[in-house]
C-alpha cells in the first residue's frame, strides 16, 4: 500500500548518518529542518546516546551550521527517565549506572540521586558508563536483588568511534548487571518502543500512524519505528547500502538518498 506522505504530521529523525556522518554535516540536511519548521512539519533529532545532554547535542549541531534547540532533541536518557516518571513515586530513589547526560535528567526530573555508598535504591537506570566499575556493578546488582526496578537507555553492546573503530557500549555494562541479577531490564532506545512512544509524547500525541521515523538503519532506526507502529523511511546517507535496502525484508515505507530526497517526498 502507497503511503500517503501528506497525512504525516511529524517526525522522528536519527542523527548520526542522517543528519551528519562524523563530524561533517550531510548536505541538505540543514534545508529540511528549515523547511519542517516553516511548513509546520514537527520533529524530534534522535539519538541513543545517554551520555550528554540534549544542549550539548544542539551545541555540537550549532558547531555544524545546523540550528536546531534543545528541545527539538530527544536522547534514550530522555526516554529512559521518562518512562520512570511515568512509572514511579514522585521524589523515587534512583542509582545511574551511566555519564553526565543520564544523571541531568534524573535530576532535571526531581528524582534522588543515589551515591556510591549510600542506602538502596528504588530504579537503576543504566546506560553508556565510561567509567564503569566493579564496585558500581556491585551496587547496581545489591538495589536490584533487594527490588529496585531495572531500567536501560538501550542495549547497543558496540559504539562505533571516529577512525572506524568500535568501543563497548551501553549494552556491554547493561549485560554485565543483568548476569549478575538475572533481571531482565526495560529497555527503551531504539529499537524498542520506549523511545519512539516518548517521542510520540513529545511530538504534541501523535498518533503513530501520523508520524514517520527517518532513519539510515535497518536494525535499528526501520525496525523499530515499524514495530512501534510508525511509518518508516530509509535513507541511504549512512551505514545501509543499496543493496541491503532492495533486499530489506519487510521493506520500510520509502527509500531515499538523503533528507533532502525526503523533503521532496513530503512536499512535492
Amino acid at each position: 500500500m502507497t503511503t500517503d506522505w501528506s497525512t504525516v504530521k511529524g517526525v522522528l529523525i536519527d542523527l548520526d548518518g542522517v543528519v551528519y556522518t562524523g563530524r561533517i554535516p550531510i548536505p541538505g540536511a540543514a534545508g529540511f529542518l528549515a523547511e519542517a519548521r516553516q511548513r509546520e512539519l514537527k520533529f524530534l533529532l534522535v539519538t541513543n546516546n545517554s551520555t550528554t545532554s540534549p544542549e550539548l547535542v544542539a551545541e555540537r549541531l550549532h558547531g555544524m551550521q545546523i540550528e536546531v534547540s534543545p528541545h527539538e532533541i530527544l536522547t534514550s536518557a530522555q526516554a529512559a527517565v521518562g518512562y520512570v516518571k511515568l512509572h514511579a513515586e514522585p521524589g523515587a530513589r534512583v542509582r545511574v549506572v551511566g555519564e553526565a547526560g543520564l544523571r541531568q535528567e534524573v535530576e532535571h526530573e526531581g528524582f534522588v540521586v543515589v551515591e556510591d555508598g549510600e542506602a538502596h535504591a528504588d530504579w537503576v537506570i543504566a546506560g553508556l558508563d565510561r567509567a564503569f566499575t566493579y564496585e558500581k556493578l556491585a551496587n547496581a546488582t545489591r538495589d536490584i536483588m533487594r527490588g529496585a526496578h531495572f531500567v536501560a537507555t538501550n542495549a547497543d553492546a558496540l559504539l562505533p568511534v571516529e577512525g572506524g573503530e568500535v568501543v563497548p557500549g551501553a549494552g556491554t555494562m547493561i549485560a554485565a548487571i543483568q548476569t549478575a541479577t538475572a533481571v531482565q531490564p526495560v529497555i527503551l532506545g531504539k529499537p524498542e518502543p520506549g523511545l519512539f512512544e516518548h517521542g510520540l509524547r513529545r511530538l504534541g500525541g501523535l498518533a503513530a500512524n501520523e508520524v514517520a521515523m527517518i532513519g539510515d538503519r535497518l536494525d535499528t532506526d526501520v525496525d523499530g519505528g515499524r514495530r512501534a507502529g510508525l511509518h518508516t523511511i530509509l535513507v541511504l546517507s549512512g551505514v545501509t547500502t543499496p543493496a541491503q535496502a532492495a533486499n530489506a525484508q519487510p521493506p520500510p515505507d520509502a527509500i531515499t538518498s538523503d533528507l533532502a530526497s525526503v523533503a521532496r517526498l513530503f512536499w512535492p
